[in-house]
């Protein structure tokens, strides 16, 4: 098969992506799912602030009618045992949506077909190898070629890595899930508790059911057994706001990753952009997953129809303004955390919280047990214990680490730097 635009992940970003270049009538398109659109997916509210988008790709009249379960806001045991609320009903956009999830993606998958898109469903990617003039992409029902490859495959996906790109992890977050009866009647909010280990998330669902998550560390997981049912809801039980929503029961917990992550080092030269979790991850707090992937795989098509049909330019600009929105994001995503002070010294928050106490302007040279950071991934702490073999101020090696990682917080780079260099 040939066609102009290969979009391998039929989720948010790639049907986004698939209905954006559907607006192109002479630009061919694959979408390539690895499911069917039958398997329940964790994703289960949708902040108000979506209509935009789903107006933009013609979907908001469709979505209307057939998400009719308002959300009216957050609520929130953050910083305090007590609960506090934002109601959407004061914001712009008004109330949000309790997601039917399984829905939702399949009526994204039939809008992209209907615009133009063929869909294969239930197909797996093999090897994608560029051969100069196009793609050559091995799947479960055949060879394709492309001349121009979109990875939405999500934020494990290892496509654009093959092709020699970096995924720059900022923590290793995981989401413990499990769907629970009700307790009794639920208000149409979503509630966050924080707890010494993480943080929990309770939201109503279609169904009449709830979706109940611990967020916490991959090693804080694997060490305290969380992912057994019997220990994910010993855990539960001891929540103040969240256990009394819900009916115990030994449920079936899913183990999902979770972490933030931006896509670096990609080769300007190859005719391939990655949009939605597989460019840059996000935090589930910031409530940003599923417009986030949807508005980048409107702007990876821009950028995939400019390649073809334009001048290219809109790849470069593409590229940064990723990079400034993770920033930005980053920066939001620490203030948050950092409001939580109950637990200082719990692993979970001390990565997450912590506060730099050195001066600037501090003569520092690398600590002479050899160690790595909690604060930045592995690469990066042995960089920064190289940078500083030799004596120099804290604020000038925070420049250099800076300018050689610009996905990197500022906070994170200083409390790795305090953590691996000592005053001379």
């Amino acid at each position: 098969m040939q066609v102009d635009v290969a979009i391998i992940g039929g989720g948010p970003a790639g049907c986004a992506a698939a209905l954006t270049l559907g607006k192109r009538p002479d630009i061919r398109t694959l979408l390539i799912e690895r499911g069917d659109y039958s398997r329940a997916k964790v994703g289960e509210s949708l902040s108000p602030g979506v209509r935009s988008l789903l107006q933009y790709l013609g979907l908001w009249e469709r979505f209307d009618r057939e998400q009719r379960h308002s959300l009216m806001g957050n609520e929130a045991a953050w910083g305090s045992e007590d609960l506090g609320a934002m109601d959407f009903i004061f914001t712009l956009h008004g109330a949000g949506w309790a997601l039917d999830r399984r829905a939702f993606e399949a009526m994204l998958a039939e809008e992209a077909e209907a615009a133009g898109a063929t869909l294969w469903r239930e197909t797996s990617v093999g090897a994608c190898t560029w051969h100069g003039t196009q793609w050559r992409i091995g799947t479960t029902r055949g060879a394709v070629t492309a001349r121009y490859l979109l990875d939405a495959a999500g934020r494990t996906s290892g496509l654009s890595l093959a092709q020699g790109a970096r995924r720059l992890r900022n923590d290793t977050l995981v989401a413990l899930c499990a769907v629970l009866p009700r307790a009794g009647r639920m208000a149409q909010v979503t509630r966050v508790e924080a707890v010494p280990e993480g943080w929990w998330y309770a939201a109503p669902l279609p169904s009449g059911a709830a979706m109940c998550c611990l967020f916490t560390d991959a090693g804080l997981s694997h060490a305290a057994g969380l992912a057994d049912p019997a220990r994910w809801s010993q855990a539960l039980a001891r929540t103040r706001h969240i256990a009394p929503l819900l009916r115990a029961e030994a449920p079936q917990v899913q183990v999902l990753p979770a972490f933030s992550g931006l896509l670096s080092d990609t080769n300007p030269a190859l005719p391939m952009v990655a949009a939605g979790d597989a460019a840059a991850a996000r935090d589930p707090l910031s409530s940003s997953g599923i417009p986030n992937a949807m508005a980048s795989g409107i702007q990876a098509a821009r950028v995939a129809a400019d390649h073809l049909f334009g001048s290219g330019a809109l790849a470069q600009g593409y590229r940064d303004s990723l990079l400034l929105d993770h920033q930005a994001y980053l920066r939001a995503h620490w203030r948050t955390y950092r409001t939580e002070t109950r637990w200082p010294e719990a692993p979970f928050w001390r990565f997450r919280a912590a506060q730099a106490r050195r001066a600037p302007g501090a003569v520092v040279r690398r600590r002479a047990v050899r160690e790595r950071s909690i604060f930045v991934p592995g690469p990066v702490s042995d960089w920064i214990r190289r940078a500083a073999s030799e004596e120099q101020t804290q604020l000038a090696l925070m420049t250099r680490a800076r300018a050689a990682f610009p996905a990197l917080p500022d906070e994170r780079l200083m409390l790795a730097v305090e953590e691996l260099t000592e005053p001379v």
